[in-house]
């Protein structure tokens, strides 16, 4: 299994009363071509992509969130996958995350003071089964919401966290660098208990 996959499916304790999950292989298929400024995330290590500093932590708004929900979805239906629906505790995991990786200059699945999606997760309060994790990050203004979303589309490994059939809510945020020049985004993909 891929690393990024491997930290992205963070599967809770063996205490868990749901059987454990499958597990995934991405396909290993070559990487699609970038816009440019755009930094590839799949199977990285933590990648330092900007100056650390006060970050612009930003609240992903309700029309953002329905956009990269339908458009996410739609990604799920192709593949003949039930839609996610929006999660409060895990849009906050993914906009808190995002601003951690922004305020570090670093992409990373390892937070500041977690290990990795399941544990932000459940800081929130959610009480996951399953947790998956997308990240990114490029030229503000060049890697917008849309553009996010399609490049974690035509990735691999993005791909199979989105299209993970036992997934059933979703949450997603952004920020900007100290500087302002670059944007970071973090999606969370999980099955509460």
């Amino acid at each position: 299994m891929t690393k990024c996959l491997w930290l992205a499916l963070a599967l809770v304790a063996a205490a868990c009363t749901k059987p454990a999950a499958p597990e995934y292989e991405a396909t290993s298929a070559p990487a699609p071509v970038l816009p440019r400024h755009v930094v590839w995330t799949d199977g990285h290590h933590p990648v330092a992509v900007s100056s650390s500093g006060a970050a612009q932590c930003l609240t992903t708004s309700p029309a953002e969130a329905a956009r990269a929900l339908a458009q996410t979805n739609a990604v799920r239906a192709q593949a003949g996958l039930g839609a996610l629906r929006t999660n409060a505790r895990l849009q906050a995991a993914a906009e808190a995350h995002a601003c951690d990786m922004a305020r570090r200059g670093t992409m990373t699945h390892v937070g500041s003071t977690t290990s990795g999606p399941a544990a932000r997760v459940k800081a929130q309060g959610y009480r996951p089964s399953i947790t998956a994790e997308n990240i990114a990050a490029g030229a503000a203004g060049v890697f917008d919401l849309d553009g996010t979303l399609a490049q974690w589309s035509a990735s691999p490994g993005h791909r199979a966290n989105i299209v993970l059939p036992m997934m059933r809510e979703y949450g997603v945020g952004e920020a900007l660098s100290a500087d302002g020049k670059t944007a970071f985004w973090a999606a969370v993909y999980s099955d509460p208990r």
